[in-house]
């Protein structure tokens, strides 16, 4: 009996289990030859071969997983892919060397971390992808800005309300508010915070290398983040909103907040509109239609080419503030403060009075300038600009071109706008000159919803006489 108990004491003993070993760790030269490119294709579906494509389908054998990567130009690192097989993605920028250098890494079970370098071949575009210049224009960077219409760039609507009827329109358009607003008044939004967003020369930078940064007025950068825009339609025809959709990392783009969520930030939006000067988006905060969405609404502040001829041809008009459209300033004298100001300003007049009580500034002619409706098309294929009388009459075509434009607020001139061959400028004459033509115009102000320009036609110093215009897009 005192045996058997012992035995069966000595049979209760725990065992020792023996787990699996720590596999050795995997040296650079193994994971390397363990990584294998199975194609380049020029879709993501990897359904199209392409020897040089831009998505690169991989694998690992032995099954291993890795992350690859590229490292952006300011040095931070760009994950392309994670996983033990899959499809990354390399689209140099324009210009750049096909042979595209890229990182793959691995964690061993030691927690050791090993890693190769290699490159690849892959096509570099001769152009942007028509998704991408909408938001970067041709230069492959554009600054936004807030546009405000009717006293709103921000506000809610209800959801799934139509398709835009102009760039200008928010479907289902409930409430909206200035940018000043934003960051006082509106500021719980936010979530009580001010970051700097509420400044009307706020702005955001969209660039071809997929990164959308946004900056406080004084350039302070406040977020940064990437960018993909999906489904693009440049005519407004699919589906939803009809434009596509742009989906960002990290919240980059102006007051991110969904409107009465106490600062939660989307990073998905539908594009209400877009073309290269207006930029419309919608975030439905999960809401059904004619739920509670929040709109956002934009111009473009940096691209002096696409506001003058859009997506290739674009009609101004004269624009009338406070009876004036044209006249006389003193020569350098301060900054425009806000969009239409015209710094130093003396005198203007409206376009009927050009050619009647001021006919004498064009030597006593009356071409057709003189309308409300007299217009001038910007043609960036041709560069040439020309004038047109209310009726669609040519009265007068030249080229032009644009030098040294620059988004600078402190600047008095933001850049040069030529014309040779005369000027088909709309009323090109210089003030108190007897008929002289102007043809060197100093940029006041411009983006995609406002011009105005200064004429130093008699060379005066700072606050000698010159001569100032103002137009907008033609509707």
């Amino acid at each position: 009996m005192l045996a058997l108990a012992g035995l069966m004491l000595a049979s209760c003993e725990p065992a020792l289990l023996q787990g699996p070993a720590v596999a050795a760790p995997m040296a650079s030269t193994a994971l390397q030859s363990a990584f294998v490119i199975d194609g380049q294709f020029a879709d993501a579906a990897c359904t199209i071969p392409q020897t040089d494509g831009n998505f690169i389908k991989y694998s690992t054998s032995p099954a291993v997983t890795v992350q690859v990567s590229t490292v952006k130009a300011d040095g931070s690192k760009n994950v392309l892919a994670t996983g033990a097989s899959g499809v990354f993605n390399i689209t140099p920028r324009r210009g750049a060397d096909p042979n595209q250098a890229f990182t793959v890494t691995t964690i061993n079970q030691d927690a050791s971390v090993v890693s190769f370098e290699s490159s690849v071949n892959v096509f570099v575009p001769g152009d942007l992808p028509p998704e991408v210049k909408v938001l970067t224009g041709e230069g492959g960077s554009k600054a936004w800005k807030w546009y405000t219409v009717d006293g709103a760039c921000w506000g809610n609507a209800g959801f799934n309300a139509g398709k835009a009827a102009s760039p200008t329109d928010i479907p289902g358009k409930w409430w909206g508010c200035t940018p000043e607003q934003l960051e006082t008044e509106q500021v719980a939004h936010s979530g009580g915070t001010v970051y700097g967003y509420g400044d009307p020369d706020a702005y955001m930078i969209f660039n071809e290398d997929g990164e959308c940064i946004s900056y406080k007025a004084d350039g302070t950068q406040i977020a940064k983040g990437s960018y993909t825009f999906e489904d693009y339609d440049p005519e407004g025809a699919g589906a939803g909103y009809g434009y596509g959709k742009l989906v960002t990392t990290d919240a980059p783009i102006l007051f991110p907040f969904d409107i009465n969520t106490q600062g939660r930030r989307t990073n998905e939006f539908q594009v209400v509109y877009v073309d290269p000067n207006v930029l419309a988006l919608i975030s439905d905060k999960g809401a059904g239609d004619w739920g509670e969405c929040t709109w956002w609404r934009f111009k473009n502040a940096s691209d002096a080419d696409a506001a003058l001829a859009g997506n290739g041809q674009r009609a101004w008009t004269w624009y009338t503030i406070d009876g004036a459209t044209w006249g006389n300033a003193g020569y350098n004298a301060g900054t425009a403060n806000a969009a239409g100001d015209i710094p130093g300003k003396w005198w203007g007049c409206t376009p009927v009075q050009l050619e009647t009580e001021q006919l004498a500034h064009s030597g006593g002619v009356a071409y057709g300038y003189g309308s409300d409706d007299a217009y001038m098309v910007f043609d960036s294929a041709n560069g040439t600009v020309t004038s047109y009388k209310a009726d669609g009459s040519e009265i007068k075509s030249s080229g032009y071109a644009v030098e040294d434009f620059v988004m600078d607020p402190a600047a008095f001139s933001k850049g040069t706008l030529s014309t040779t061959d005369g000027s088909g400028i709309l009323f090109p004459f210089a003030i108190n000159q007897g008929g002289a033509v102007t043809t060197t115009y100093e940029i006041v102000y411009l983006d995609g919803t406002i011009m105005s320009l200064i004429g130093n036609y008699a060379g005066s110093g700072d606050w000698g006489e010159c001569t100032w215009w103002r137009f907008k897009p033609k509707n």
